[in-house]
């Protein structure tokens, strides 16, 4: 993999020998002076302030939809599904939908949320989004928004929560009228495909 950096690996240290030698000495200070060398090149190496972040592997995901997503019932909430995954280290999808983002770290992280919305009827309609946190909404964690006439149009989200390990988030969706979905579309000249909906993940810190 690119960017990996040197580990430095324990030292082999020879088994000490009754009697007082020299060159036993001299081996054994050589090997540790070898290993704290490498030790220190890491070190700096991962805490370069032009270069270090190269290193470091922090928990990412990205997952995304290609299916039409539908309300079987007026405002009624549903968990967007994200059924495929682009990238997964240390965060994955729960859930027998596809809908649980689940953390194994403890930390802050940050989400990226685009739902693409189809709307097929001309007047104007309300869809809410909201954020759930282990199965229950996060208190003010929603947003609400027109769609007007027949049109396409994304939500998008953009937050940062805590989570312990183990922890998921949901993103639930409700709209005022049927005609109003999560919406898929196959690639076709001249754009790839499009996702109903995306999720990004990243890591910020820890607390």
């Amino acid at each position: 993999m690119a960017n990996e950096i040197n580990k430095a690996d324990p030292p082999a240290l020879p088994l000490h020998r009754e009697e007082f030698e020299r060159s036993f000495f001299d081996q054994f200070n050589n090997i540790l002076r070898l290993f704290f060398n490498r030790l220190t090149g890491t070190l700096d190496s991962l805490l370069s302030t032009t270069q270090g972040g190269r290193f470091l592997y922090m928990p990412n995901a990205l997952f995304y939809s290609t299916t039409d997503q539908t309300a079987a019932a007026t405002n009624t909430g549903y968990a967007v599904a994200f059924e495929n995954t682009y990238l997964a280290n240390g965060i994955e999808i729960n859930g027998g939908s596809s809908t649980q983002v689940t953390v194994s770290a403890d930390g802050v992280y940050n989400f990226q949320i685009t739902l693409q919305t189809a709307h097929t009827n001309s007047s104007a309609v309300q869809i809410w989004t909201w954020i759930s946190k282990n199965g229950t909404p996060v208190t003010y964690g929603g947003q609400q928004q027109t769609i007007v006439g027949n049109a396409n149009q994304p939500v998008f989200w953009n937050f940062s929560i805590d989570l312990t390990a183990g922890q998921y988030i949901e993103m639930y969706w409700a709209t005022a009228d049927l005609s109003l979905s999560l919406d898929s579309t196959a690639p076709t000249s001249p754009h790839p495909g499009i996702p109903s909906a995306i999720v990004a993940v990243s890591f910020v810190s820890n607390y």
